[in-house]
């Protein structure tokens, strides 16, 4: 690394110039695939050429010094985190794809947020199998190690043919891009719309710029009303008296990854008859774009906020719905395929010890083992159990099915309905190709046509007088609107499922139902009771709130960024303070949209007074303020 003229500085153009050309693709992509303003691209992607460039000519300039004054194994281990650092953005680029994160986000969220549990149960959820996950994390730990080598090997090339940069040039680079970036930045920060900068700014090397454009705070005047008391339910329940009355059985289905509008007569032809046939809603919303929380929102009937604070309370009655039921003579039975100890769910839906559960069935599916045979072969054990003269009457049965959750499961050697479809190892090409997603979709076809059948063979053996309730916990994209599978944002392909209620010969189409109304629903049709503990309305009774409520997917913490759906619009809200919304009365507005996410924020509506006015109610509901 000696060098001839004091002046001049030799580096390795190769390596440097490799990562360069690395970022400027990556970001390039990032901002092409954007789904916002066209009007804002030019200026990110030029912004995030200027971060490149900066960051590679630091890099390549603290190699030089570190050299120089800290010698060859400094300068070595300086090498390998610079390849680490380098490859992160690939990284990023591919987190921002699929989950609208960048890659710090994805650590401090999902590998150092996470219990050493919770991170097992989702890298189990991925679908990679246990040993590849193994092969992975020894590969990144030999990260540092591939990048020495590959330096070495572009240095061999770059001393036979050297290139000598003048220092003022370092100079120039340091104080020259900073300073346009600046005035870029001065210039367009004032007309970028909050919008627009919130979606592109993820494609930017380093996630931010100078200046930010003004966001619009809502002040709240109050916080989030508290999590619901125990004791105070414990004490309603003790007063209830079972019900003597006949209880015809009760089917809950909750299936893992079930999007709307792909319940279609090709698709699934048993559930679009059933859907006809029943009680179904015009927007029928998840309340979470993420499992946990919407198998939450299912049972407790409970808003998504709250269900890490019931954790910490550490909370041990369960579900209230289940425990009501239970107390007016219910036998409760699950079924269950998916894995239910994710994020500590079983004791939060089922009690302490699942002491709420009369019976409680987990089939696995962990490989070789596929998802869909895990979800035959819990129908095939509760229709066997059904055929007990003493199952006729009086059963609350939870079935909780996994095959539609990725990647997409589905008997292959009976053939498929969908062709072609994707192979596993296609979603690695899904970034920039229309006909690999469609691929995808394919595979999800066929996963969903699947599960459809054993939806059919349950309804040819389900009683005549069963009340049936039929969701999905939440949705899934495809790169509808920039990103893949689910937990990334609350689109309405992430967030609209299916909800379907047979009760009775009951035929209608609702306006809006969301998961908080399914157990106040059964109830009411079961017992003709309602809880005054349940957030929920029947779907016998008068709609008490004209709004839906969904959070997004913020790992083992508690959801900071959620929208208020009013069945024409819905306002995307984050917390200011992310770390403890409870104590937090300032909202940031997001993003105004229509219900399929058509932006509003070129109109009238936007404004303050319109959104306190449109969703006062909402607001009234969740917040309040502290005695």
């Amino acid at each position: 690394m000696g060098q001839k003229n004091p002046q001049s500085l030799g580096i390795n153009y190769l390596y440097f110039g490799l990562f360069f050309i690395l970022l400027c693709l990556t970001c390039t992509s990032s901002v092409l695939l954007k789904d916002n303003l066209a009007g804002s691209r030019l200026f990110f992607w030029f912004y995030s050429l200027g971060q490149a460039a900066l960051e590679v000519s630091l890099f390549a300039f603290l190699g030089l010094v570190i050299y120089r004054f800290f010698g060859r194994l400094s300068f070595w281990l300086f090498i390998g985190v610079t390849f680490v650092l380098f490859l992160l953005h690939v990284l990023d680029f591919m987190m921002d794809r699929i989950l609208d994160l960048s890659t710090y986000n994805v650590l401090s969220v999902f590998v150092f947020g996470e219990s050493l549990e919770n991170f097992y149960y989702l890298l189990d959820a991925s679908g990679v199998p246990l040993w590849a996950w193994v092969c992975i994390f020894i590969f990144l730990a030999l990260l540092p190690l591939f990048g020495m080598l590959l330096y070495k090997g572009t240095a061999w090339f770059t001393k036979k043919k050297p290139v000598q940069i003048k220092n003022e040039v370092f100079l120039q680079l340091f104080v020259c891009i900073p300073v346009a970036l600046f005035l870029w930045d001065y210039s367009a920060s004032k007309v970028i719309h909050p919008d627009a900068y919130t979606e592109f700014v993820k494609s930017l090397p380093w996630k931010r710029t100078f200046l930010q454009p003004k966001t619009v705070q809502l002040p709240m005047q109050a916080t989030l009303r508290g999590s619901k008391n125990e004791q105070e339910i414990g004490a309603f329940l003790e007063k209830v008296q079972p019900s003597p009355q006949k209880k015809p059985n009760i089917f809950l289905f909750v299936v893992e990854s079930l999007r709307a509008d792909f319940i279609t007569p090709a698709v699934a032809p048993n559930l679009s008859s059933f859907r006809e046939a029943n009680i179904q809603a015009e927007q029928s919303l998840s309340s979470a774009n993420a499992t946990h929380m919407s198998w939450f929102s299912i049972f407790h009937s409970e808003f998504p906020f709250y269900w890490r604070q019931l954790q910490e309370k550490k909370w041990k009655m369960g579900s209230p719905a289940l425990a009501l039921f239970k107390k007016m003579g219910y036998q409760i039975r699950v079924y269950s395929a998916a894995e239910l100890h994710y994020y500590g769910m079983t004791d939060l839906l089922f009690g302490e010890n699942q002491t709420l559960a009369d019976s409680l069935q987990i089939f696995n599916h962990s490989p070789p083992k596929e998802a869909y045979e895990a979800d035959t072969a819990a129908l095939d054990s509760m229709l066997k159990d059904l055929q007990d003269p003493a199952m006729q009457e009086g059963q609350l049965i939870v079935i909780f099915w996994d095959g539609t959750h990725f990647d997409y499961s589905w008997p292959k050697q009976s053939g498929a309905a969908f062709n072609p479809f994707a192979t596993e190892f296609a979603y690695f090409k899904a970034f920039h190709s229309r006909a690999n997603i469609e691929l995808i979709r394919n595979r999800y076809r066929n996963a969903v046509h699947y599960m459809d059948s054993l939806f059919g063979k349950f309804l040819q053996a389900a009683p005549s007088d069963a009340i049936i309730a039929f969701t999905g916990d939440h949705g899934e994209e495809f790169f509808d609107h920039g990103h893949l599978f689910h937990g990334s944002h609350l689109i309405e392909a992430q967030t609209s499922v299916p909800i379907y209620l047979k009760i009775g010969g009951r035929k209608e189409k609702l306006p809006m139902i969301s998961h908080i109304d399914i157990m106040p629903s059964l109830l009411n049709a079961g017992l003709g009771i309602s809880a005054p503990f349940l957030e929920g309305a029947s779907v016998g009774g008068a709609k008490k709130w004209p709004f839906a409520m969904s959070a997004r997917f913020n790992g083992g913490c508690t959801p900071c960024e959620f929208f208020l759906h009013n069945g024409t619009n819905k306002l995307m809200l984050q917390f200011e303070n992310k770390k403890n919304i409870f104590d937090c009365t300032d909202l940031k507005i997001l993003s105004l949209r229509t219900a399929n996410d058509a932006s509003l924020r070129g109109n009238n509506p936007a404004s303050k007074d319109w959104i306190f006015t449109e969703f006062s109610s909402a607001f009234e509901r969740l917040f309040s303020k502290k005695e």
